[in-house]
């Protein structure tokens, strides 16, 4: 090729190049402005965040009362202002049970199988943790129809059911469901102007189809109280029925108590 092509040429992968960027911009800011949101700005504790392709948020600002932690993929090209530690997916280099706030932006969507992620963040939670996951779903117009594309930061896209179910199994109980932006891939900005009509339609006939999720959820704690035995209520039994090894059970629980009265 000439360079006079080349020069030619070189305009025009630039303005492809900016329209990409614009888009790039308009999820962007669709999807901080979601994770933002989800976030109990009365937190305290720790926060931490996985970077997602699109950028990270600001938890200094968002979560005020908490010292945040980012994270970057190993081997990814996120870029990320300020400190970050660098990590593998497999194994989050962190204590379990001592992140307050988790944030995960399209880092299920690096792994084929989340499950074992999600189980990690799960392991570093602490008790009553929250957890804000972004993701992009596979089955919108957006996912459709960039379904060919090569994108090498997010190759495994799950669908916003498939984390909720195994959210649920890891015992995170989502708390709070939003999906955004109903339109096609479009990069140019005016066209893309154009489409306002999805969104419109979209919230109210499918609200779950948009090419932004994010969803909140919360580590589940289970709290026992020990009941002592009321032997009063036994002795009100007729424990002839019982089976022989359950009577002879009851018979040593009462000599140990009255052991431990006398004593």
């Amino acid at each position: 090729m000439s360079d006079n092509n080349s020069n030619a040429l070189k305009p025009e992968l630039d303005r492809e190049a900016d329209l990409a960027d614009s888009l790039v911009e308009a999820l962007w800011q669709l999807e901080s402005r979601e994770v933002l949101q989800m976030l109990d700005s009365s937190r305290d504790g720790i926060a931490m965040q996985l970077a997602g392709p699109l950028g990270s948020v600001d938890l200094v600002r968002a979560l005020p009362k908490t010292r945040s932690i980012k994270l970057r993929v190993s081997g990814s090209g996120v870029g990320i202002d300020g400190p970050v530690a660098v990590t593998d997916l497999a194994r989050l280099p962190v204590r379990s049970s001592s992140i307050d706030v988790m944030v995960v932006l399209h880092g299920l969507e690096m792994v084929a199988k989340p499950a074992g992620l999600i189980h990690e963040i799960e392991r570093v939670l602490v008790a009553d943790g929250e957890l804000v996951i972004a993701g992009f779903n596979p089955y919108s117009l957006f996912g459709l129809f960039s379904r060919s594309s090569d994108d090498s930061e997010t190759p495994y896209r799950h669908s916003p059911s498939k984390v909720k179910q195994l959210l649920e199994l890891a015992d995170l109980q989502v708390e709070r469901q939003v999906s955004n932006y109903f339109r096609p891939p479009i990069a140019s900005s005016r066209w893309r102007g154009r489409t306002e009509l999805f969104d419109r339609v979209g919230l109210r006939l499918l609200p779950k189809r948009g090419a932004l999720y994010v969803l909140r959820a919360r580590k589940r704690t289970y709290r026992i109280t020990p009941v002592g035995i009321d032997f009063n209520a036994l002795e009100q039994l007729r424990l002839g029925g019982l089976p022989t090894t359950a009577r002879q059970g009851m018979g040593q629980i009462r000599l140990g108590e009255r052991n431990s009265g006398s004593d």
